[in-house]
């Protein structure tokens, strides 16, 4: 398993004309899950979201390898989207990423990250390991937060 060089990998805030990468990485990394649990993915509904979050796009070494974004609400930073081309997984990115997610979140007076991830998700067991707790679950779904901590 590579490791990557956190002074290879960049976040450049996302424009609208990142719409269309995010949204077909998105559909093609979740669509296991969505046909798993029955659920239809809406290209229409990701698109009308994407003004209202704010989103990155994730390089290494120049080359874009995914996005992430999220919504600040009432103290809370909600991670509504992290996801990386397959072939730069279990590289360390998402770990690096989950630090600058981290960052953001204090450096804008949140007090608690929030984020939902589907049961069956290997990611799961990545966000317990970096402190997440779950708050609630439904059906599919995990509700899981930690605590911003203050430097």
């Amino acid at each position: 398993m590579a490791s990557a060089r956190e002074q290879d990998l960049r976040l450049h805030p996302a424009t609208d004309d990142d719409l269309p990468f995010a949204r077909e990485l998105t559909r093609v990394n979740m669509r296991d899950y969505y046909a798993r649990h029955g659920l239809v993915w809406q290209a229409d509904a990701f698109d009308a979201q994407w003004p209202e979050r704010e989103s990155y796009r994730v390089h290494k070494v120049g080359r874009l390898i995914g996005f992430l974004g999220f919504t600040i609400e009432g103290g809370y930073l909600y991670l509504r989207d992290v996801q990386l081309i397959e072939a730069y997984r279990s590289e360390g990115v998402g770990g690096w990423l989950m630090r600058c997610i981290a960052r953001i979140a204090r450096d804008r007076g949140c007090t608690h990250i929030r984020l939902k991830v589907f049961k069956s998700n290997p990611a799961t067991q990545f966000y317990r390991r970096l402190g997440y707790a779950h708050v609630h679950e439904d059906a599919e779904l995990y509700c899981m937060e930690r605590a911003v901590e203050r430097v």
